[in-house]
């Protein structure tokens, strides 16, 4: 039996990159671009590579993209929760606060797959004790908001250092640092530290985002242009033994999108990777895809974690 490969994507609109990067609001009605394109290029994509993907969805969004969502449920998308109003900074906010916003979240998705999701992201990577015990006091059969990559941590926190000294605020938040020292593997948390895994533990599951070992470098969608398609091939191997069971990529709806786009020109600044056309970007993810599914198979996230021991 293969191990499982899992692609999942945060389907965070374009409103929520200008609040990070210190722009001003757009006001806007209607659907957005993300969904309108980058939604739309994906589930095509996915459907042509035999991918069922796990998309992480923000609630207040759902209304105004349902016929989308709708489309990507019945084609076996696993719809999860990525809270109702993608608050970078959910974990200081008060504990009633943080439950209401996981439960409008789940409520939004019910209104489309008839129940509650049964995964979870943090926006911004951004979990604590707090919100992962909630997700386990209600029901959840795994949480994927872990990120313990020291290049981001420290590049993350220079641009936001750097945005503060030129008046931008960013609506965004640092990551617990005690996060980069969590294991880069799907686990079971100890019962004292979500960031440490424990051999006998029952807790939920945690599923960190993917890296490549020993450096500890991203491989997400927005780095694999990074590596390039001959980088992944390279990295592949050592992947494989260290994701011998579950290997997830992660992407944003952004990903599926370039600087041609509606919207989009203003975003090329602080998204280098919108340069990349959507052509090459679609190329370069099929060949990827394709590597992966010669050792893999593909499956939403909640069916590889119920393959979990």
């Amino acid at each position: 039996m293969h191990p499982s490969a899992c692609v999942t994507v945060d389907l965070d609109t374009t409103r929520f990159y200008r609040d990070i990067h210190g722009l001003p609001a757009r006001h806007t009605t209607g659907p957005d671009a993300t969904y309108t394109l980058g939604v739309q290029r994906l589930l095509a994509l996915f459907a042509q590579c035999g991918i069922r993907s796990t998309l992480f969805v923000i609630g207040e969004d759902v209304e105004p993209h349902l016929a989308m969502l709708k489309r990507a449920h019945k084609q076996g998308h696993e719809l999860g929760n990525h809270t109702y109003h993608h608050r970078y900074d959910l974990r200081a906010q008060t504990h009633a606060t943080i439950c209401q916003d996981i439960e409008r979240g789940e409520e939004a998705l019910a209104r489309i797959t008839g129940k509650p999701p049964r995964g979870f992201r943090t926006p911004g990577y951004n979990i604590d004790a707090q919100i992962f015990e909630e997700l386990e006091r209600r029901g959840y059969l795994y949480d994927s908001s872990v990120f313990p990559c020291p290049p981001y941590y420290f590049a993350k926190g220079a641009i936001m250092a750097g945005m503060a000294l030129r008046g931008k605020p960013s609506r965004s938040m640092m990551t617990p640092a005690a996060m980069m020292l969590a294991p880069t593997r799907a686990y079971r948390p100890s019962s004292s530290n979500i960031w440490r895994a424990h051999q006998r533990s029952t807790r939920m599951w945690e599923v960190p985002m993917c890296l490549v070992p020993g450096v500890r470098f991203p491989l997400i969608g927005t780095s694999l242009h990074l590596v390039g398609t001959k980088g992944f091939g390279a990295l592949l191997p050592l992947l494989r033994r260290r994701y011998r069971r579950l290997l997830q990529l992660e992407f944003h709806a952004m990903d599926f999108m370039d600087s041609s786009d509606e919207g989009m020109q203003e975003l090329v600044g602080i998204q280098p990777d919108l340069k990349i056309p959507w052509a090459e970007k679609r190329a370069r993810y099929m060949e990827i895809f394709g590597m992966i599914s010669q050792h893999y198979a593909f499956m939403t996230l909640a069916e590889a974690v119920r393959r979990l021991p």
